[in-house]
């Protein structure tokens, strides 16, 4: 019995060492890495009713109350909001931001950012970027977006999720984008034509991989979205990898402050 919870205690133990490491890792990632732009992404927002009935387990669907919270913060605080056309002009060195700099981006394009998300971007004069899973536009399905919604303003802007790559790969732990060929990927892109523009693209999931890499260098994407690298996007990044936070439901304020200061 006492071997086994010494087996125990040490696991324990382990896990804790390798979760504090990797607390620590992305802290220093953080700390080293404030210059340049701080690229949030969302996918879904939702009243307070609908998140507690049919969202309640799912990070990525954030209530109005907190998402609104966030802008209010970014609006009192005098955060400069950037479009897709002003972060690609940062990158190439064209553009100069404010250490306060923020771009707002989401993933999926779900109904709800026309109906929820942009009312409450115009409230506070911000800008939003919409990444569109194409297919999805032509499908009647109420919970997405149509073509007749992808209507670019002052506030708002749609861009590609890919046509039909957000989906689990055919081999184990392996996204679909993953498993498909340069010349798959390309035509995947080709489908997009007349739906919604590709000059700025998100990978599903965030995940990329070589083909997608050597695809995107030879196209008339502008710049790739990725996830998780829990930094700032800055000059010296990948053109076609370029860093996001993942945003999610419940997330303490003080962490949505410090990512973005």
């Amino acid at each position: 019995m006492k071997n086994i919870l010494k087996v125990i205690l040490c696991v324990l133990v382990c896990y804790i060492a390798i979760g504090l490491g990797w607390m620590t890792k992305d802290i220093i990632i953080h700390e080293n890495g404030k210059d340049g732009i701080a690229i949030l992404g969302y996918h879904g927002v939702v009243s307070e009713q609908e998140k507690k009935e049919n969202y309640a387990s799912n990070p990525y669907f954030m209530s109005i109350s907190e998402f609104e919270k966030q802008m209010k913060y970014l609006a009192d605080n005098n955060y400069q909001c950037l479009s897709m056309e002003d972060v690609e002009a940062y990158y190439h060195g064209k553009k100069e931001v404010s250490k306060k700099a923020v771009c707002l981006t989401f993933d999926d394009g779900y109904k709800n950012f026309n109906t929820i998300v942009k009312p409450i971007i115009k409230k506070y004069n911000l800008q939003a970027t919409n990444f569109v899973i194409g297919y999805k536009t032509k499908t009647n399905n109420l919970l997405y977006l149509q073509t007749n919604d992808l209507k670019n303003d002052q506030y708002v802007e749609y861009y590609s999720h890919s046509y039909d790559m957000h989906h689990i790969g055919h081999l184990p732990y392996k996204k679909k984008i993953e498993t498909m060929t340069t010349n798959e990927i390309k035509r995947d892109f080709e489908k997009n034509k007349g739906l919604v523009s590709t000059d700025y693209f998100a990978f599903p999931y965030g995940v990329s991989c070589q083909n997608a890499q050597d695809y995107l260098k030879s196209s008339s994407v502008k710049l790739a979205f990725s996830y998780n690298q829990n930094r700032h996007m800055t000059r010296n990044d990948k053109q076609y990898l370029l860093p996001r936070y993942l945003m999610f439901s419940n997330m303490p304020f003080p962490l949505f402050k410090w990512w973005i200061e």
